[in-house]
């Protein structure tokens, strides 16, 4: 026993352990997946094999800050967020129990047929952590299944996702007026995602800070969607109880919609379906002889 644990104290504590993957989905989407730490819990491989495993999320869940931790059968954990680079790559820190944090770092590469990613993981093992690893025949042999499984899952997930969506053309309803604040930015469409997640951002943190009541979920106006340019020019929106007026020059300003007639169109599904629910409302309008009205867009 003292020979064995002389042998085991006198390996290697440095460890550094990463997959990686081609899986067929927008590198945006694909960064945003795995910034989001509640989606965790659909593709994480250790859920396989604990299912007892209780999560508690702090307040904020993706991005610079975020953080969650875990209590399970094999032990306790915690970890957050402390960079990401949009897109292209987020670091973390992660510790088990009482041992000193390791490094996680995933990166994002656009590819022919998709995005590829990286799982890395790098740190120093305890003395517990390198017996496991001697007797699992090598830290690679011990950690290296779970991030293959991991990525499988999130390869799974997604692509089935993507596929999976639905348009249904409601019917005419009267929208009730209301005011709003909106912040309007105009940019490739390729990064309309991105953008709209950042402003949602800034109007919510608007309100909050200004003791501004809401009163729904937030919504987007587009002024034009430009697929020849591949320009859109758009405001993300927060309805509010009762109408604001901001200071000349600001990024956030207020309006207001007066009750009107309005064709409603749902869609279930990933957002990258949004153009074939557009097309399907626009046809219905077509086929009904309705007429647009401008001032209303």
């Amino acid at each position: 026993a003292i020979a064995v644990s002389v042998y085991i104290g006198t390996q290697s504590s440095d460890f550094d352990i990463q997959r990686s993957k081609v899986i067929a989905i927008d590198q945006q989407a694909l960064f945003n997946y795995v910034d989001e730490y509640k989606n965790w819990e659909d593709w994480g491989p250790w859920a396989e094999e604990d299912k007892s495993i209780q999560y508690t999320y702090s307040d904020k869940t993706k991005g610079v800050g975020a953080s969650y931790s875990w209590v399970g059968k094999d032990g306790n954990g915690k970890m957050n967020t402390v960079k990401t680079i949009q897109n292209d790559s987020i670091f973390q820190k992660i510790s088990f129990e009482d041992s000193d944090a390791s490094d996680i770092i995933w990166g994002f590469q656009k590819v022919k047929g998709g995005t590829k990613v990286t799982w890395r993981m790098k740190g120093k093992m305890d003395f517990m952590m390198k017996a496991f690893a001697m007797f699992s025949g090598g830290v690679e042999n011990m950690m290296a299944p779970m991030f293959e499984k991991g990525l499988d899952n999130i390869d799974n997930i997604l692509v089935q996702e993507l596929k999976n969506y639905s348009v249904t053309v409601n019917g005419l309803v009267r929208k009730s007026g209301e005011n709003y604040i909106k912040q309007s930015l105009t940019c490739k469409i390729t990064s309309l995602t991105n953008n709209m997640g950042i402003l949602m951002r800034n109007i919510t943190k608007f309100a909050d800070d200004n003791k501004i009541t809401v009163t729904g979920a937030p919504f987007a106006i587009y002024d034009t969607y430009d697929e020849a340019r591949g320009i859109v020019s758009f405001s993300v929106c927060l309805p509010i109880e009762q109408e604001i007026f901001t200071s000349e020059g600001s990024d956030i300003s207020g309006g207001r919609f007066d009750s009107y007639l309005a064709l409603k169109t749902t869609l279930k599904g990933d957002y990258s379906h949004s153009k074939k629910a557009w097309d399907k409302a626009y046809a219905e309008i077509a086929k009904k002889h309705w007429k647009e009205n401008a001032y209303g867009k």
